[in-house]
């Protein structure tokens, strides 16, 4: 079980809130936007509103008030943080250093997680589209979240079936940083055909959800879970979409957060395109790979002026750093790793290669393909600038 928190009782105050029925995000942010969770619960248990209340949104009247009032007494937030703790979900609170919404203007109350939150700080781009997609569609979604991840940027989406789910896979094997946001408990896997999926997400990556173990998906959870795709990401890139599709609401909250929006092109006889064209002839920017992706957005959307490839978040070397590399590379003999050297050696032969080519080509772990690239640089047979190896010179005649 995990520790209990300092705050544990704003925690449980969120959590019985969160408990009531029919309480979504813009429902919360009214009770609380003025008065203490705490005091709210309060509030309600004495059969009354906080005073400083503005209008209700849409859909609260006496009846759901009334009810929230008949309920809460029986809300218990101890018993409902145990809950969430024997499941062995973490809790992110706004009071948290690690909390990603303290600009967004519509933030969940809690986020729950499993897996590493310390992911939902890497500079990432939510990757998202229909469910029924076709062929092309999936494979370009695949490819996508592929190339992201091997660039050190996280992909984020929303384990549905179709481009999510082909997202999240592309990330997972490119073995870079993968964020799943989900529209039900994390308990509660939807749908049940991403199981395994589901599991790999949350063992390799971080899987979020702003609903309480148990919850079942409710049709209005996920425009509620599309725009934690869009707060979460510093730009979204829709694959595929009908006209009416889900995913065009990601594509609004980026663009309302002031977020660049991307849309792949496709075939106009394509009705799973037709979302997409749709956003390119309103003014989404027309992408057709990560490489266009990561060249329209730029590191400074990205990741402000830090390098795209940042492999020190999920544990590794620092490319852009390598002093422990540098160090090995100083005391070691090229020849213990002839191998690789000479491997990258015929690569780099007919010019400079970026490192994350490398990484792929050579099917190498980045910290031996580092390794090696350093006692090459020692030796004197390559220079490498952070980002490209590449061969020394010839000399001039």
């Amino acid at each position: 079980m995990t520790a209990p928190r300092p705050d544990v009782a704003d925690v449980e105050a969120r959590l019985s809130l969160l408990a009531l029925d029919g309480i979504g995000p813009s429902r919360l942010r009214w009770l609380t936007e003025s008065t203490d969770p705490a005091r709210v619960v309060e509030y309600l248990r004495e059969r009354r509103l906080p005073a400083v209340c503005g209008p209700p949104p849409p859909g609260v009247n006496p009846d759901v008030v009334e009810n929230w009032f008949d309920t809460i007494r029986s809300i218990d937030g101890p018993t409902l943080l145990e809950a969430e703790l024997n499941n062995g979900h973490g809790i992110l609170a706004p009071h948290d250093d690690q909390w990603p919404f303290h600009l967004d203007p519509e933030p969940p109350a809690l986020v729950f997680y499993r897996g590493d939150p310390e992911l939902l700080s890497v500079p990432s781009v939510g990757v998202v589209g229909t469910r029924r997609c076709t062929t092309v569609g999936r494979t370009v979604a695949h490819q996508i979240g592929f190339d992201l991840a091997r660039a050190g940027v996280g992909v984020i989406s929303g384990l549905a079936l179709g481009v999510d789910a082909a997202a999240h896979q592309g990330a997972l094997d490119g073995a870079g940083p993968v964020i799943g946001v989900v529209g039900s408990g994390l308990d509660v896997v939807y749908p049940s055909s991403n199981r395994t999926l589901w599991e790999d997400v949350a063992g390799h990556g971080v899987l979020i959800s702003e609903a309480l173990a148990g919850t079942r998906p409710e049709r209005w959870r996920f425009p509620a879970r599309n725009r934690l795709i869009a707060a979460l990401s510093s730009g979204v890139v829709i694959v595929e979409s009908h006209r009416r599709g889900g995913s065009l609401i990601t594509a609004d909250e980026a663009a309302d957060r002031g977020k660049p929006v991307f849309a792949v092109p496709g075939s106009v006889s394509n009705p799973a395109a037709d979302g997409t064209n749709g956003l390119i002839i309103d003014g989404a920017i027309p992408v057709r790979s990560a490489s266009d992706l990561l060249d329209a957005i730029g590191p400074a959307a990205v990741g402000g002026t830090e390098p795209l490839f940042r492999p020190e978040i999920l544990g590794r070397p620092d490319p852009l750093d390598g002093d422990a590399l540098r160090h090995r590379a100083a005391v070691e003999d090229p020849r213990d790793n002839g191998d690789l050297c000479r491997r990258i050696q015929a690569e780099i032969a007919g010019g400079p290669c970026p490192i994350d080519h490398l990484v792929l080509s050579l099917k190498s772990s980045l910290t031996e393909l580092l390794a090696a690239t350093y006692l090459l640089v020692a030796s004197g047979d390559a220079i490498f600038d952070g980002g490209t190896v590449a061969p020394i010179p010839a000399p001039t005649p």
